[in-house]
């Protein structure tokens, strides 16, 4: 018996655990802006970079961002700009300029089907400024009593039910909640 636990323990730290990433080499994605001008979709990643100092850990941002002409291919051409790989599973806002439903129905196509757990927000300014202001934990997401998620609005669709999706703005500089936006199934647009 105690030939089989040397054996297991052997084999465990020589083949060592075959899911090790440097955190040095992902880029945490936090938050997504996206807006749509002129059939272009603009999307603008938020990278949370913490950093431990003395007593505690600091967080700085990296923004990435690209315009293309379909939500697909900005995704795709941000992910082979941006050097390290990218990691989704810490996504907490997809912030969207207006309410433009369209977004939400691409976003379905583009992303994996198990990432559907971050919330989906409208924003009445520019998203990026949203996106901006959302950082050193003042997320949009803090604002908002009842959150939308994409797997809520996924459920919703599939029952033909209404959800309501938050919109934000800004009122004397701060970031605040606007009011929701009902809205019945969606149609492909």
């Amino acid at each position: 018996m105690k030939k089989i636990i040397y054996i297991t323990i052997f084999l465990l730290l020589i083949l060592g655990n075959n899911n090790y990433q440097e955190l040095s080499n992902l880029a945490i994605i936090t938050n997504i802006a996206i807006e749509k001008n002129n059939n272009l979709y603009t999307i603008t990643f938020q990278e949370i970079i913490p950093k431990k100092e003395e007593n505690k850990i600091t967080k700085t941002y990296n923004y990435y961002k690209n315009t293309s002409s379909s939500l697909k291919q900005a995704f795709n051409s941000l992910s082979e700009d941006i050097t390290k790989d990218i990691y989704l599973e810490h996504l907490e806002n997809i912030i969207i300029k207006d309410d433009n439903l369209k977004i939400i129905y691409d976003l379905e196509k583009v992303l994996k089907s198990d990432l559907d757990n971050f919330n989906i927000i409208f924003s009445k300014p520019n998203p990026i400024e949203v996106l901006k202001y959302s950082s050193d934990y003042k997320y949009v997401n803090h604002l908002i009593k009842d959150n939308t998620t994409l797997r809520s609005i996924k459920k919703a669709k599939l029952e033909k039910k209404k959800i309501k999706i938050p919109i934000v703005t800004f009122k004397n500089k701060r970031l605040i909640f606007y009011k929701y936006k009902e809205v019945g199934e969606f149609k492909n647009a």
